[in-house]
């Protein structure tokens, strides 16, 4: 504290000399007090003053690693301050992709949460996590902490952050996976991965795992797989060893996606396989120097029926920058359903083969297909009218139409053979339930009574019944509906021979409805048709004598087809009293 004491002159000595020593006494207790009161100010202030500064928070750990190597954080934090600090709450992120061990497995988070209740002053602490790191030589594998707390006796809460950076820095195994940077769709490929044991120990119980990319097919894997064809199991592999791993294969794609090959090399640790090390490597499908499309009916997509005539039209084209000679172009017919002696074509049919070959006997531009140039062939081929065998035991009918075309001009940049290409187009092939509808007087479970033929104001019971048979695909949100004209009365009994549902009356819009929901492939064949029947009644007035009389109208089947997603409809015509199956022709009502 600041203050100023003021020089006394001798005069005002006299003035005061009469209680010099009662004055002194005051200003000792007053200068006395002021000084006590400053150092209590100081000691308050310096209790309740509070800095982040002097919490200590710091994330130590190595700053290199080998690829696959185990490390070590230590999280050390001390509270420097004159009060406690409470509610800690500490937060550590592992590095991406590290492979973090908890309780015998191999944890699924990489985040972990730790509470403190509190840190007395100059209290300090030390927290431990652990983690196995993965990555190309080169990455850096960030770990990151936060701690969030709250200081004593101040309404205020503070968050301090501490970072470290790990670079991988070696390869124990150096691993080298190569692929072919481009290929044509259908083309043959081979994959290369070199393996090599670069550190100064053996190391054991090690697996190396290639995960392919879509549309790749193995044909031939060297040296020969521990399991199946994508992994090899290496029990103990000393330094300085190593070996190359050979795969070939057919890599098909769409024009211009990326098709990734990916391995990783495990190792077993505590019981655990865990990734110790990665590659990938990855090849773009090329636009084809020959190319090939084929349509049915012009469409990619066609659903056919039963009895439909396919007109198929193959489309090939030359891309590369070379004319190609000699072109041979086959399509082979694969199906049941087709009806061979039915194909019309301006090729060759080889009618036990199932093919149709075309050259540059029938089309020149199979002789010379110019650079950039395009070209056709067409042929046609009715499906048979019924499903084979019945349908029985066999649903979701298709039928395939393969192509291959090949040439001996070799484009340069194309280390093959031959140039090939191929298309295939799979059409669906729809069907339809067979829907029967029936009516009878004489029921003997229902009882039905009244004249017949119909008598004018007299009433007569009649039965329908529906009758569903599917042979092919199954059908899904099936339902049977009709309508009762006016005059028909429903008279709530009605029956089916399994499991479904009654056949139900609506009478606002005096409709009767049969929901089914999924009608099975096989019914009517494997196993018994469904089978619904429903009672009637109706009261003919003059005005219908001398003919018969409407009982059901707009009756027909609806549903989809499960394989095909169409939708499907099955109509059938009117019934009327002249209709009935026990009784054809003599429903004319009589007076």
């Amino acid at each position: 504290m600041d203050f100023q004491v003021t020089q006394i002159t001798p005069s005002a000595k006299e003035n005061f000399a009469p209680s010099r020593n009662v004055n002194w006494t005051k200003w000792v207790l007053i200068f006395s007090g002021l000084f006590v009161a400053t150092g209590l100010a100081f000691f308050l202030l310096g209790r309740s003053s509070f800095s982040a500064d002097r919490v200590e928070f710091k994330i130590n750990g190595p700053e290199e690693i080998s690829s696959g190597g185990k490390a070590v954080y230590k999280i050390k934090y001390a509270n420097r301050n004159k009060q406690a600090i409470k509610n800690l709450k500490l937060s550590f992120f592992y590095p991406a992709d590290a492979i973090v061990i908890k309780e015998n497995q191999v944890s699924q988070f990489l985040t972990e949460n730790v509470e403190i209740a509190s840190l007395s002053p100059e209290e300090e602490g030390e927290l431990e996590f652990s983690a196995y790191l993965t990555g190309n030589k080169g990455d850096i594998k960030k770990a990151r902490a936060l701690l969030a707390f709250s200081p004593e006796g101040v309404n205020s809460d503070f968050e301090k952050e501490s970072t470290l950076a790990t670079n991988i820095s070696s390869l124990d195994v150096s691993l080298v996976l190569v692929a072919p940077p481009n290929a044509v769709s259908g083309q043959n490929v081979s994959y290369i991965l070199d393996y090599r044991n670069e550190s100064q120990d053996d190391l054991r119980d090690l697996t190396l795992k290639i995960d392919y990319p879509d549309g790749f097919t193995v044909s031939n894997v060297s040296p020969s797989a521990s399991t199946k064809t994508d992994t090899w199991e290496l029990k103990n592999l000393k330094a300085g060893e190593g070996q190359r791993i050979t795969i070939s294969g057919v890599l098909r794609g769409s024009e211009r996606e990326s098709k990734s090959v990916a391995v990783v090399l495990q190792r077993k640790i505590d019981g655990l396989l865990i990734d110790y090390e990665k590659a990938s490597s990855s090849t773009v499908i090329s636009t084809p120097p020959l190319s090939a499309g084929i349509t049915v009916n012009g469409k990619i997509d066609y659903i056919a029926q039963l009895g439909d005539e396919l007109d198929y039209q193959i489309k090939f084209a030359n891309n590369s920058d070379a004319d190609l000679l000699g072109l041979t172009l086959t399509v082979k017919l694969e199906g049941s359903m087709f009806d061979f002696s039915s194909v019309i074509t301006n090729g060759f049919f080889d009618s036990v083969a199932k093919t149709i070959t075309w050259n540059a006997s029938v089309s020149p531009l199979l002789n010379r297909l110019a650079s950039g140039q395009e070209g056709a062939v067409n042929f046609r081929v009715k499906l048979k009218s019924g499903f084979a065998s019945g349908g029985l035991g066999v649903k979701d009918f298709v039928v395939k139409a393969g192509v291959h075309i090949e040439t001996p001009t070799i484009p340069v940049g194309f280390d093959v053979e031959k140039l090939t290409t191929e298309s295939s187009l799979v059409t669906k092939i729809s069907s339809l339930p067979v829907f029967e509808q029936q009516a009878f007087y004489n029921d003997e479970v229902n009882g039905n009574s009244g004249p017949f033929p119909p008598k004018a104001g007299q009433k007569t019971f009649y039965t329908v019944s529906w009758h569903l048979s599917n042979a092919s695909n199954d059908f899904s949100k099936t339902r049977v509906k009709a309508v009762l004209p006016i005059g028909v009365n429903w008279e709530n009994r009605a029956r089916v021979n399994g499991q479904q549902s009654l056949p139900v009356f609506k009478p606002g819009s005096r409709e009767v409805i049969w929901d089914l929901g999924t009608l099975p492939f096989g019914v009517g064949g494997q196993f018994p048709k469904y089978q619904g029947w429903f009672q009637i009644s109706f009261t003919p007035s003059s005005n219908n004598v001398g003919q018969p009389a409407k009982l059901i109208q707009d009756v027909f089947l609806e549903g989809e087809d499960s394989f095909t997603r169409q939708a499907i409809l099955v109509k059938v015509k009117d019934i009327t009293t002249g209709d009935l199956i026990d009784f054809p022709g003599q429903g004319s009502v009589v007076e």
